[in-house]
Parts: C-alpha cells; structure tokens; sequence
C-alpha cells in the first residue's frame, strides 16, 4: 500500500521546516478542533523525501489534509484531498519515456475554478473546505449550493458515510482565471478514500450519475492527448490518471500562448516572482526544453535564487522580532508596538504572532507587492541574487 501521510508525521514536517514549506493551521468548529496542513515552495525532493531519517514518508497529501478530533482529543476522522502532482516531463517521474507507455485509467479536463472538499464533524454536521480555509468565499458559496441542492446533498452524504472524501470543482462567473462560466455550479471530480488513499475520479462512474460532473475525455492516448494538447482552445488543460494511480498534467499550448509563458514573460523578473511565490512556475519549467530553452532556465533559476535568499532574510528578521516580543517584552503587545513599529519587518512579526495561519500568504502578498513593477524586481534581483550560497536558511537541506 502507498504511504498515507498521519497526523503525527505531518506535525514531524511542520517541526523540521520551522512551519514554512509545511505548516499547519488550527480551526475551532462547534467545540471541536480541526487541524489541517499545508505546503509553500517546496520542490520535488520536499515532497518525496521531506524527513532524511525517515524515507518512507512523502508529503504528497500535504496539501489540504484535514485531521478532525473528538471533544475528548482522541482523533475522529482524516480527510484527504487531492494528491500533489506535476506535469509531464516537469520531474524525472513524469518525463514521457517513463510514462509513454502506461495504461491510461481516465482523463479528467482542468477545470478553471477551485477544489471544494466536503467532511464533517463528529456530531454530524457537514462542512465545505477549500485547500487551506473553511471560510471563504468558495466554501460559503459551497455550502449554499449543497444545501439548496438535494441532488447534491445525496452524493456528498453517501461519500462521507462511506468513510470518502467528496471532491467537487466550484466554477462561476466571478471565480475563474482563464475560463468563463454562466452560473455558480458544483461539479463532481471524484472522491477520496480516507482509509486507502485510493481516488475514483468522475470518469469512474455511470453516465446516469445524479450531479454534474467535471468533463472528461473519453479513452484516449498519451500521444494523442498531446496532439490535441497542441491545437485545443479554450481548455487550460488535462488530469490524467494512469492504471497504477499516478498523475500527471497535460496543459494547452493556447493556455501557454494566453499567458505569454512562451514568449517575453518568462524573461520578466517581477513575472517570474509572482508566478514562483504563487506556485504556478512548475508549468513554466515544464514547458522548457533543457537544452533548447537553456537561457530561460539559468534567468528563471537566478530570479529564484534571489527570492529564497530574500526570504532567509525576512524569516531571521521576523524570528528576531518573535524573541524580541517574547523574551524582552513578555508578550506584552502595546509595549512591544510601541518600541519596535519601525523595525524592518515588523508588519510580518505582527501576522507571524497573532495570525500565524496566515504568515505564508501574507509574506507572499508582501514579496510580491515590492516587486510588481518591473525595475523594482529587476534592482530586487541584482541584490539578493548575489547573496553567498552558503546563507542559513530556516528551511533549506
């Protein structure tokens, strides 16, 4: 059986990264407590082999994991969302002579909206959860649809009786990023098993199935998947499961072509920032031919360069200001504002205090509102990517 990730493996993460490239975040709901986990900037080797002393564990399922616990504090229940995984030939798993000649399960279009999962609590009661929050916009709207919908109320409460995670794509007009949609809609990506890991994606089930469900692709090759990847429009792209229960994404050239990833864009330091800091770069570097695209990648890997060692200095800075706060103040807050509100980063220190849950998205507003112009990321760049090598790092091997 593949590795399932736990509870006490996930906090083993969080614990050795210092909560940055894994973290979790703790959520009260109806007296009960939710814990869920989360990853930030992690490459490749993060998620196979995140703990050295320990390589069977993989943080695959970090992303959106949900553990519920009982008042008592004994563990209820875990929900998993979906898997991490990469496009083909971004990673040596992924590259198409290792995957050329797998079977194909199903094939699932990218939809242009976001993963709502579906759990619940001990008593019963039934909640909407986006990859990192249970209260937002999406999930509000989430909640609204499952509980005007009966359709949809049957199918989310028969996975989770069945110990399943129900996986749904909430699409509408003002959630998108490339795709247009008429109406807010729920559609069905699959389920989760909690206990196996195992998925059954929307392709898996009868065409008589009560909810909309994502489009799918009927039985296909890989080669010919990436000929239609070539002259598609309108489609950001595919999810395809093979046999053996790997993943992997297939994107439209004319999704490329509307970002301008293949042309000047990849050469933009404030376009790479922004696309790095927000986890979207793999889909440039999976686009990139080692030798043909060379100067793209060694701009890419300087302007990332740049960033991490950045980020080394705002996380000694922040760290310095937390003992500061603890240590010479005694967690007084008014004395320690009052005394240290013109230190650099003492925005950051203040969300990495009260709001610890919300740190990683607001270092990366932050990054990335200094550097949205370009001769700002450009002189940005310059600086920090001439930092030694060897700088500490909080989370870096």
């Amino acid at each position: 059986m593949n590795y399932l990730v736990t509870y006490e493996d996930a906090m083993k993460m969080v614990e050795a990264y210092k909560n940055f490239n894994f973290s979790k975040s703790e959520y009260m709901m109806d007296g009960y407590k939710l814990v869920t986990f989360g990853y930030f900037l992690c490459d490749y080797n993060h998620f196979v082999r995140p703990l050295r002393e320990r390589p069977r564990v993989n943080a695959l399922d970090m992303r959106g994991v949900t553990f519920v616990f009982n008042k008592d504090g004994s563990l209820y229940k875990r929900f998993f969302m979906l898997r991490k995984f990469f496009n083909l030939n971004q990673v040596e798993s992924t590259q198409y002579g290792v995957v050329k000649d797998k079977k194909i399960k199903g094939v699932a279009e990218k939809e242009d909206g976001s993963l709502i999962a579906f759990m619940k609590l001990p008593n019963g009661k039934v909640f909407a959860k986006t990859i990192g929050s249970f209260d937002n916009d999406q999930t509000n709207a989430a909640m609204k649809i499952y509980n005007e919908d009966e359709q949809i109320q049957t199918v989310v409460d028969h996975h989770l009786h069945f110990g399943e995670t129900p996986l749904f794509e909430y699409v509408s007009w003002d959630n998108r990023i490339v795709l247009k949609y008429s109406k807010p809609e729920l559609r069905f990506l699959g389920c989760r098993d909690n206990q196996t890991g195992e998925f059954f994606g929307a392709y898996n089930y009868k065409d008589d199935f009560p909810v909309k469900k994502a489009a799918t692709v009927s039985m296909i090759t890989l080669d010919e998947l990436i000929e239609k990847s070539k002259t598609e429009e309108d489609k950001e792209g595919w999810v395809v499961e093979f046999e053996d229960g790997q993943f992997i994404k297939l994107k439209t050239d004319w999704y490329f072509n509307l970002h301008g990833i293949r042309t000047m864009n990849v050469f933009r330091e404030d376009w790479v920032i922004k696309n790095y800091l927000e986890e979207t770069l793999d889909d440039v570097v999976g686009q990139l031919d080692e030798k043909e695209d060379v100067d793209a990648l060694k701009f890419v890997d300087r302007v990332v360069n740049a960033v991490d060692n950045y980020l080394v200095a705002v996380e000694k800075g922040v760290a310095r200001l937390k003992k500061i706060y603890e240590d010479e103040y005694k967690s007084n807050w008014h004395y320690y504002a009052k005394h240290n509100n013109r230190e650099p980063f003492f925005g950051l220190s203040v969300t990495a205090i009260q709001y610890p849950d919300k740190y990683n998205d607001k270092l990366t507003e932050y990054v990335i509102n200094m550097n949205k112009h370009l001769k700002k990321a450009q002189k940005f760049v310059d600086k920090w990517s001439t930092i030694e090598d060897d700088i500490e790092s909080p989370w870096r091997k």
